[in-house]
């Protein structure tokens, strides 16, 4: 499994790259300044190009798979499904490298990748109600992430319309994982999730902020590639607090914060969403 720790490409939708040129330029500067390659992708539909491009599992191999998110399955919303056959035109990717899922519709940012497993919400299973039996969804994930999986709780689904576990919990290292600070706005929900992923042997730590504020989740929607992680910044006294927090975690790794506020609290993404990292 090609982990976030181990890449050295980071792609951004050109959408994002012309809207947001100084949020981009910035991003763009210190990982380059990392020795990491940027570049954008064309044809895209929206910035959030995490979740439409496909997800590396070994330096040849690709997961490709249906993108039709519920949320933008609706009126007014289809302009925003990007058709991921159009940007990776533009790459230099063969056809032999994808392992097909056309018939699964799945989100990038529902894929959160450690050594041993991939963790996803339950949100896999209500987008894909075709697959009346579950355990044969499982085995074709499992089959094609050549790991196993494991579900978490789709939880408070009337303000998370996403479902996605990148903003609930990320890889740290061997079996230890950084879980969102739940404590403060669901505990009952942090415990299910806690006690599932200790179950299946993670240490789980959690973001320790002294009280809650709105879209902390993105502190953990952080973007890490081999050699730097970028953490984005609300502009509150809250960001020094998580990013001294990363940094006793990721003690090994530069981690650089960012300030992007507004993309944030307008769109409900962070820099985890708006980056496609890559082995290459």
């Amino acid at each position: 499994m090609i982990l976030s720790s181990q890449t050295n490409s980071v792609y951004f939708s050109a959408h994002l790259a012309n809207d947001y040129r100084q949020l981009y330029e910035a991003v763009k500067s210190v990982l380059q300044d990392y020795q990491i390659h940027v570049d954008v992708l064309c044809k895209t539909a929206d910035y959030w190009c995490r979740d439409y491009m496909p997800i590396q599992v070994t330096d040849n191999t690709f997961v490709k798979y249906k993108y039709k998110p519920d949320y933008l399955n609706k009126r007014g919303k289809h302009e925003f499904i990007t058709n991921v056959d159009e940007p990776l035109s533009f790459l230099n990717l063969n056809d032999n490298k994808f392992i097909n899922l056309s018939d699964i519709t799945i989100d990038g940012g529902n894929v959160v990748k450690t050594p041993y497993h991939v963790l996803m919400t339950e949100k896999i299973f209500i987008e894909n109600p075709q697959y009346q039996n579950k355990l044969k969804l499982i085995y074709r994930l499992e089959k094609a992430f050549q790991t196993e999986i494991i579900i978490l709780p789709w939880c408070n689904r009337s303000q998370d319309k996403c479902g996605h576990t990148d903003g609930m919990v990320r890889f740290v290292k061997d079996k230890e994982l950084l879980m969102a600070d739940y404590t403060n706005f669901a505990p009952r929900n942090g415990k299910r999730i806690r006690k599932i992923l200790e179950e299946n042997g993670y240490i789980v730590h959690e973001l320790p902020l002294p009280y809650t504020i709105n879209d902390s989740w993105a502190y953990i929607n952080f973007l890490q590639t081999s050699k730097v992680i970028l953490v984005p910044g609300l502009n509150l006294k809250t960001d020094s607090i998580a990013l001294e927090y990363l940094q006793s975690l990721f003690h090994s790794q530069k981690i650089i914060q960012i300030p992007a506020p507004y993309l944030i609290s307008k769109y409900g993404g962070a820099f985890n969403c708006m980056s496609w990292n890559i082995k290459e």
